[in-house]
Order: structure tokens, then C-alpha cells, then sequence
């Protein structure tokens, strides 16, 4: 028979063997693999946790990100395929480095072929700046002190967005000796509706005068990728100028290396030369950004 020490030394046994097999198989621990586990609560969406652990609503794709990585080596994440979309219960990886994450959702920038432009070539689009150039009277000695502020901040990438609405798809590379303005927006930004009047003022007024502005639709929610709502909001809000359809957010990323691209509504101010110049970022300013395309239409290059 087992005395009362043996059975409490077998009582011990078996709890400290439960306790290591607890152990064992308990998940990781939060803050692990440079970033922390996160169960979805009731109250929770993707851009409220962003700005809760980053301070930024618009991070929230690297939650996604991260979270999906996670989900391809363990079947304890479930793979977002919907931002919108998030289940209560469900867990998500909240990275720690954001900028490893942007790394990773960038897309890779093939290295510019260099082509030597033919003589011919050459002079033809001289002429054609030139001719431009004639339509415009010198610069105010205003204008060239607010041009020499004006610093090149660096060359644009090109915009490869398949889907267009008001106008053909546009080149940037085409659109040399005009004035672009080239803005991220999305209908259902409050901000980008307030600054539609400004950019269609400037393009009824300049248009004729060598400005081209693209807008680049880049939806933050679901709703605002559909196209039909995209266009009943460019009649709703009356915009006339050409918008590219952003779905897949690539042209956003293109902009946020080399500009850090994060808001709506973001405009880029590109000269004749293709160069930008002037970064505007939300609302306000807008006689300022009207004395700078003046400026930048009457400019000689």
C-alpha cells in the first residue's frame, strides 16, 4: 500500500510535469520576434490600433503585413485579406520595426536605363519648352526669389496606374515643360473633400496655361475601392481633372521612400523639368500654392 508521503510525493510529480507541459506549450511571450501578439477586441479596427501603438492611423498596414507573414508559418493568425475586416478573438502581430515592414511593402524600383536622347530628339523637345516658355511672360523678381526657395526635393516615380477616370492614362515623363501637381486623396477624407474647390479653380484657371493636376485616389476603406462609388463621388464633388485609380496602393508606396508618402491629402508640386518642388500636406496655404504654380508656369528652363 502507498503510505502518505509516497502519495504526496507522486501528487507533487504529476503537478510539476503538468506545470512544464503548461509551460511548453504556452505561446511566446508578448514582445517576442521584435513585436508583441494582439487579440482583437470587440471595439477594435485596423486603424484605431495603428494610432494606438504607433500614433498613426495610416501604420496599419504594417500590421497587416507583419500579421500575414505570421500566418504563412502559423496557423494561430489568420491572413487579412480585408483591412476592413477583422474578427473579434482574432490574433494580429503588432510589429515593432515599422520600417522593416515598409521595406518589405515597397515595391522593388528597377534601376533607370539611361538612353541617350538623339540630336534631333534633342532639339524637338527644346522647341517645345521653348514654345511653352513663349506663352508665359518672365518671371517677377517675386517669383524668382520664391523659386530660388523652391529646392528640388527629388525626381517623382512614374505613375503606372492601369485605371483612369476624366483623361487617358498619363506619363509623367510625357507631361515634361508642364506644371504637375500630382495629389493623394480618397473621397471619404473630409480633408480632401474640403481642398477639391482649390484644385479645381487652379485647374479651370491653368490648364490652358500648361498645369495638369492628377489626382491619385488611394482608398483607406473597402467601400472606397469600388469604382462606381469613385465615380459618383468625382460627379457628387465635381472634380474635373484626370484621377488615377490606386487600389493596390502601389503608387502610395513609391511615393513613401522617397518622400515618406503618409497622408491624405498630400500634393506634389513638379516643374517643367519634371523635378518636385514643393510638398503640400492637408488643407490651408492656398494662396501660397497658387504664387507657387504662378511661378512655376512662368519659370524659364
Amino acid at each position: 500500500m502507498l503510505n502518505r508521503t509516497n502519495v504526496v510525493v507522486m501528487l507533487v510529480a504529476i503537478m510539476v510535469l503538468i506545470g512544464y507541459r503548461v509551460v511548453v506549450a504556452a505561446p511566446p511571450p508578448e514582445g517576442s520576434d521584435s513585436g508583441q501578439d494582439y487579440i482583437v477586441q470587440a471595439d477594435d479596427w485596423l486603424s484605431k490600433l495603428a494610432d494606438k501603438f504607433y500614433g498613426d492611423p495610416l501604420a496599419y498596414q504594417a500590421i497587416v503585413e507583419a500579421t500575414n507573414a505570421k500566418a504563412t508559418e502559423d496557423t494561430t493568425y489568420t491572413t487579412i485579406t480585408n483591412p476592413d475586416v477583422i474578427e473579434v478573438g482574432q490574433r494580429l502581430f503588432i510589429p515593432d520595426d515599422l520600417a522593416a515592414v515598409a521595406d518589405l511593402t515597397v515595391p522593388p524600383q528597377a534601376a533607370p536605363v539611361a538612353v541617350e536622347a538623339s540630336v534631333q530628339d534633342q532639339t524637338v523637345e527644346s522647341e517645345e519648352v521653348a514654345m511653352i516658355n513663349q506663352n508665359h511672360p518672365a518671371p517677377t523678381a517675386e517669383q524668382l526669389e520664391l523659386l530660388a526657395g523652391l529646392d528640388i526635393k527629388g525626381v517623382p516615380p512614374e505613375l503606372n496606374n492601369e485605371v483612369w477616370l476624366n483623361s487617358e492614362p498619363l506619363k509623367l515623363a510625357d507631361l515634361h515643360g508642364k506644371v504637375v501637381i500630382v495629389e493623394f486623396w480618397t473621397f471619404g477624407c473630409i480633408n480632401c473633400i474640403h481642398v477639391i474647390p482649390s484644385l479645381r479653380e487652379w485647374h479651370n484657371k491653368y490648364a490652358d496655361d500648361g498645369l495638369v493636376i492628377i489626382g491619385v485616389h488611394t482608398p483607406e476603406f473597402g467601400y472606397e475601392q469600388d469604382l462606381d462609388n469613385v465615380k459618383d463621388a468625382l460627379v457628387r464633388l465635381d472634380v474635373p481633372y484626370a484621377v488615377a485609380i490606386d487600389n493596390d496602393w502601389q503608387t502610395w508606396r513609391s511615393y513613401k521612400k522617397p518622400f515618406n508618402q503618409r497622408y491624405w491629402p498630400s500634393k506634389y508640386f513638379i516643374d517643367k523639368a519634371g523635378n518636385v518642388r514643393h510638398i503640400h500636406i492637408g488643407e490651408g496655404r492656398y494662396d501660397q500654392q497658387e504664387e507657387i504654380i504662378q511661378a512655376l508656369l512662368a519659370e524659364d528652363i
